[in-house]
């Protein structure tokens, strides 16, 4: 199935949002290391196990999966975009990670031979995927007895988080997002089952100077969406919402939610 016009467009300006970023992504970004664990743990009687980190970004999830996991395990670091992998590999050569490879690829069609994963995991980035050529690439990748973890934030839950609720239109433009029925039936109609799934409350806290920094550098590529007039207007009134709702502009807390799904054939 070729991509549409649309398509490509949405895809050369992802790319070129995330080439602009990778050297800076690790320093705007939030690592959670809950769902890291909870995974780790499910996979802990296994070994020599072989795992994909699709969609790896910068490499802070993958690095953080090979040190829960130790040498009993080879990660392959997909990514599309070759600026993010070539700071994925100098981040994990730096911290003494050999057990890898970077393999540049697409979503819906993985740099992978059928039958091989043990395990396949994604980290805040099905939204960008599609994710029907993605699940169908999944059902070929993985042993009939894998396990696929996705980690995600439900369209309900951003609308929740301090950008949602404070950030004008963030909760509107991200149409990205899927809820977890939506995910359900997608799955289903991918012949796999989910097995589990939970909910991570992340509790943050934050300066607004700290907040203002992450918006202006695309801390979510959300920000990226927006028209360089509405960003700006957007980012006063959030500062704005902040001050009014707020008292310690220094200690702003609320809470992050995401969801895991551990899912299989």
């Amino acid at each position: 199935m070729s991509l549409t016009q649309n398509e490509i467009i949405i895809k050369q300006n992802l790319h070129e949002h995330f080439s602009s970023i990778a050297s800076k992504y690790r320093s705007v970004r939030t690592l959670d290391t809950e769902p890291v664990l909870h995974i780790t743990n499910q996979l802990n009687e296994k070994s020599g196990i072989s795992i994909a980190d699709v969609g790896c970004g910068d490499g802070r999830y993958s690095l953080e999966l090979l040190k829960c996991l130790g040498d009993k395990s080879y990660l392959h670091c997909i990514d599309f975009n070759e600026n993010m992998l070539l700071y994925l590999k100098d981040n994990l050569t730096e911290n003494n990670t050999m057990n890898f490879c970077v393999r540049q690829g697409d979503a819906s069609k993985l740099p992978l031979e059928n039958d091989s994963m043990d395990c396949i995991v994604t980290f805040n980035a099905i939204h960008h995927f599609d994710i029907e050529r993605f699940l169908a690439e999944l059902f070929g990748c993985l042993k009939d007895d894998g396990q696929v973890f996705i980690y995600t934030r439900l369209r309900n839950q951003n609308s929740r988080n301090i950008w949602g609720q404070y950030f004008p239109l963030f909760a509107e433009i991200e149409n990205r997002l899927f809820e977890f029925d939506e995910l359900k039936q997608h799955i289903q109609e991918a012949d796999m089952k989910i097995h589990s799934n939970r909910v991570f409350g992340h509790h943050r806290t934050s300066s607004l100077s700290r907040l203002v920094t992450q918006a202006e550098n695309n801390h979510y590529s959300t920000f990226a969406l927006y028209d360089k007039e509405t960003f700006q207007e957007s980012l006063k009134t959030f500062q704005q919402n902040i001050k009014d709702n707020f008292d310690d502009l220094e200690q702003i807390k609320w809470i992050d939610e995401n969801i895991l799904l551990e899912i299989g054939k």
